[in-house]
């Protein structure tokens, strides 16, 4: 039986080559993306906003009852966001961490009890360089992806 793998941000980058690459390796994937009637690829895609809770417990739900449990957890979704932290408006830095941040946090608590039931599972958070060596007006996304990768 092919595992079943749940993957964050699989309409584009490096979530999209990932859910391909384990679809060509006979996975069953699931993508998802906030808009998934606008991707067209091989596997299936599921509606997926990481900043609401509903949103996530309804993807999550979704792939459960199609498939019986969830296997493997790729968070993958991100957003970027440059500029000076001096002019970064506080809400668009909430909104850097809500997505980056809480909303990998909230995938995982959402699909972990499912794991520890199935005794068995893998969480893999896609992060960024950027976590480790700060980058040039990118403080902002640095310090998301690096609170996700500690």
């Amino acid at each position: 039986m092919p595992k079943v793998v749940f993957i964050t941000g699989a309409s584009s980058g490096i979530g999209k080559s990932i859910a391909l690459y384990l679809h060509d390796k006979k996975y069953k994937v699931y993508g998802t993306s906030r808009k998934p009637d606008k991707v067209s690829v091989p596997f299936s895609m599921v509606a997926l906003d990481v900043t609401d809770a509903n949103s996530i417990k309804n993807a999550v739900q979704e792939v459960i009852e199609k498939e019986g449990r969830i296997d493997v957890l790729v968070n993958n979704a991100g957003k970027g966001i440059t500029g000076p932290l001096e002019d970064t408006p506080i809400e668009e830095i909430k909104n850097n961490f809500e997505t980056n941040f809480f909303g990998t946090i909230a995938v995982i608590k959402e699909v972990l009890p499912g794991m520890r039931s199935q005794k068995d599972g893998l969480l893999i958070n896609v992060t960024s360089i950027a976590g480790y060596m700060g980058l040039p007006y990118r403080g902002v996304y640095s310090a998301s992806k690096g609170a996700l990768a500690s």
